[in-house]
Parts: C-alpha cells; structure tokens; sequence
C-alpha cells in the first residue's frame, strides 16, 4: 500500500506513514480525537503569544496526521499570535 500523501510504500498492518506520519488507514482511532493543541495554541495567543506560536505550531504538525483536524485553529493561533506579539512590542516601546 502507499501513502496517500507522500506516496511512499508502507506496509499494509501500519496505521501511520514512516516518513510523514499521515494516518493509512482512515478508521484509525487518531482520526477521531480532537487536535488539543490547536485549541491551547488558538486560546494562549491572545494572552501568551510565545505559546500560541508553541502549541499553534504543533497542532499545525498534527492537523497532518488527523485528515486536517485543527488546521484552522493552528493557522488562526500563528496569525493572532503575530499580531499580539507585535501589538506587545509597540506598547513596550511606547513606554
């Protein structure tokens, strides 16, 4: 069998890519579960930007392995994390 995204050959009894760590077979149970990362990341980048972009980021690698699950929120959670950061810098500089 081959991955759907990278294409690699991966053995049939496997439940993740090797190489990318996409899911193969779509009824895993890592399909199913909520991308907790992408909520801390979206949630921690209005009040600690630096986190945002921490958990933000890991819920971006994991929206891969979860057919896109917390993409958004991941995307979302980098962008205002941004934002708040640079906001944060020029109200430390006006003072």
């Amino acid at each position: 069998m081959y991955c759907k995204k990278c294409g690699r050959l991966v053995d049939d009894n496997a439940t993740f890519c090797p190489d990318c760590g996409c899911a193969t077979n779509p009824n895993s149970t890592n399909n199913n579960q909520k991308n907790g990362m992408a909520i801390a990341g979206f949630v921690c980048s209005f009040f600690i930007p630096l986190l945002g972009w921490i958990f933000g980021g890991i819920g971006l690698s994991r929206s891969f392995s979860r057919n896109g699950k917390g993409k958004g929120l991941s995307i979302a959670a980098l962008i205002i994390s941004t934002i708040m950061f640079a906001v944060n810098i020029k109200l430390m500089a006006s003072l």
